[in-house]
């Protein structure tokens, strides 16, 4: 056996529930008291683990709100140990027979947008043809879908694309960019809005991220003023504020209830890059046996909705 073998045959499971424990609690002494060990118990399980592994896992920081940081080598490890760890849970479950309660539920983190709009098929789906129960994980941005997918609080995830190369994703379909007015706005009657027509409109707009930072900057090369926009996480909102008719809306379209009959949804005269949605799961993380028969049910009629539903354009015309 060679010498990085021997350092590996040492590592045993408590110094990874102790790693993360740590990682989660956000420090030595709230790992100690969640599982039961002294302090010194804990940091010897660490030292120890960093001695296996020769990196640095864990830099302790002087006070601050963050007193405990990862380096790059902790967070490579995290991400596994977060793996090996759910894989164990299951193992454990299985032994003990309770592998058929467990794997008849499938947790899927979603933003709002896309719960509302592919999460009622999905479960009418699952009640006609599976056993399996569907529990959704409400979140607000892909950022904490993605948190609950590393963390192992959920299997899946929707989310937009692109995603962290730690993710495998399976892309799911374009969600395009319109304009929402209130129907009592002079552009109502439209089925195409364009720049110069926003122009001096009160805006509203998704929080900035990096897919939206894209379509503004598009947006601004044909002359709009984005320096108008409010930006919100919150789409309910976005709906809200467009019925009363304080502002146009230029969002991907799963954003709007397209059926509430105070808004009416236009095309956009220019062109920008649709929100592409993807199914994201860990890389190398092995799925149970209920979240592949979950996929094989979901992923179809996901696609079905995103390619085939008609906009309320369409719909119109």
């Amino acid at each position: 056996m060679d010498q990085q073998n021997e350092r590996w045959s040492a590592l045993e499971i408590r110094l990874l529930v102790a790693f993360v424990a740590v990682v989660d609690a956000g420090s030595f002494t709230a790992a100690a008291k969640e599982l039961g060990y002294t302090q010194s118990g804990i940091s010897q399980q660490i030292a120890a683990l960093e001695r296996i592994v020769e990196r640095k896992l864990l830099v302790r920081q002087a006070g601050g709100r963050r007193p405990i940081e990862l380096t790059p080598a902790g967070e490579a490890l995290l991400r596994h140990s977060r793996i090996l760890l759910g894989q164990l849970d299951r193992a454990y479950a299985e032994m003990l027979g309770a592998e058929e309660e467990v794997a008849a539920t499938v947790s899927v983190a979603s933003f709002p947008a896309a719960a509302v709009h592919l999460v009622p098929a999905t479960e009418r789906a699952l009640r006609e043809q599976t056993s399996l129960r569907f529990d959704l994980f409400e979140t607000l941005t892909d950022e904490e879908s993605l948190t609950a997918l590393e963390s192992r609080q959920v299997e899946l995830a929707l989310v937009s694309l692109p995603a962290p190369g730690r993710f495998t994703v399976e892309e799911l379909g374009d969600d395009p960019y319109v304009a929402a007015v209130s129907a009592g706005s002079p552009l109502a009657n439209q089925r195409v809005v364009t720049i110069e027509q926003l122009s001096g409109q009160p805006l509203i707009g998704l929080r900035l991220s990096p897919h939206e930072e894209v379509v503004e900057a598009r947006l601004a090369a044909a002359g709009l003023d984005v320096q108008r926009f409010r930006r919100y996480d919150n789409n309910r909102l976005i709906q809200t504020l467009v019925r009363s008719g304080d502002g146009v809306a230029i969002v991907p379209s799963l954003t709007i209830i397209d059926t509430d009959e105070d808004v009416r949804i236009l095309r956009l005269a220019v062109d920008l890059p649709p929100r592409v949605l993807a199914l994201a799961q860990l890389r190398d993380a092995l799925l149970s046996p209920a979240t592949r028969q979950f996929k094989q049910v979901a992923m179809p009629i996901w696609r079905h909705i995103l390619a085939g539903t008609p906009h309320a354009w369409e719909r119109a015309s």
